[in-house]
């Protein structure tokens, strides 16, 4: 999944640098497209970006300059990720303005990933007033609470997500469930807002287990993430009453056992039976030092937040 990555304010602008760094590659391609919108200049400084990924604007007025820069550029994206926060009013603004026009130019789904201010202290009347806004010029809407680490929380769910559909041509490793692209954007676009949980846990060898009991363990440690990942939302959404959900599962592929892929599946049903649910399995090779696997499931048209 090849994402047009839009950091707009300083907070925005620092996730997209992260993912400018650190992105994932398939066949040496970055998948995120990085960019940054700025109205200071010294934050143009502290983002480490290339020069012509970073942009000076003061207000709307600059927004059509920047989107005419893009078009000149040759590179392909399935999808505008556009990540902002709340919080800053010169972002909200912008990001409004740049994901209407995108809307008009293109028809590859506009992603709206938000940080919105902790829960409880903030007048609640103007986060929905401002939610209602994005869902007009957006097609999804993904929420994360305005903490700082939301966003390592952010990289380390949507570096994930965009492996979806990507095949590696060296390695040449299918899942045994293949999710594409299109299952993550059908996954969303249930209307409302979306909220992910991420979790992961390190794969300890241990030569002295074979056969079931390897595989008893294995199918533990899936049951383990979709518990964590569940308790660790993006922010706190009442998911029994989700419209749809994606559950992904990375890892090496002899560590994602189907009896635990399905297990996990019966555990959301449980939240809701009515609710739609995709799933699938991403094998990533482990490095050299860490062996790992993770979760990520998206729960898609909420309409509430919970305190």
């Amino acid at each position: 999944m090849r994402l047009l990555t839009v950091g707009i304010g300083l907070r925005g602008a620092k996730i997209s640098e992260l993912f400018y760094k650190h992105g994932v590659r398939v066949n040496r391609v970055p998948l995120f497209k990085c960019f940054a919108l700025l109205n200071d200049e010294s934050q143009i400084r502290s983002v480490s970006m290339g020069d012509d990924r970073k942009c000076y604007i003061r207000d709307r007025k600059g927004v059509p300059g920047f989107i005419n820069s893009l078009t000149r550029r040759y590179e392909i994206w399935e999808g505008s990720l556009v990540i902002t926060s709340l919080e800053d009013d010169f972002a909200y603004e912008i990001s409004l303005d740049f994901c209407e026009r995108v809307k008009a130019l293109s028809e590859c789904p506009v992603i709206y990933l938000t940080l919105i201010p902790t829960l409880g202290n903030v007048d609640l009347l103007d986060i929905k007033k401002k939610m209602r806004e994005i869902q007009k010029v957006s097609d999804i809407i993904i929420a994360f609470e305005g903490k700082g680490e939301s966003d390592q929380k952010i990289f380390n769910a949507m570096n994930l997500l965009a492996l979806a559909g990507e095949v590696d041509l060296k390695k040449r490793v299918s899942g045994e469930v293949v999710v594409d692209t299109s299952d993550v954007f059908n996954a969303l676009k249930s209307g409302g807002f979306s909220v992910v949980g991420f979790a992961e846990q390190k794969v300890n060898f241990d030569p002295f287990k074979k056969g079931s009991e390897l595989k008893a363990i294995r199918t533990r440690r899936i049951l383990e993430l979709i518990d964590l990942a569940i308790e660790n939302l993006s922010i706190n959404g009442d998911i029994k009453r989700a419209k749809s959900s994606l559950l992904l599962f990375c890892g090496p592929k002899d560590e994602i056992t189907m009896e635990g892929v399905f297990e996990a599946i019966s555990r959301v049903e449980k939240l809701n039976k009515d609710m739609v649910i995709r799933y699938g399995d991403c094998p990533i090779s482990p490095s050299l030092l860490t062996k790992k696997i993770a979760l990520v499931a998206l729960f898609s048209g909420l309409r509430g937040f919970k305190f």
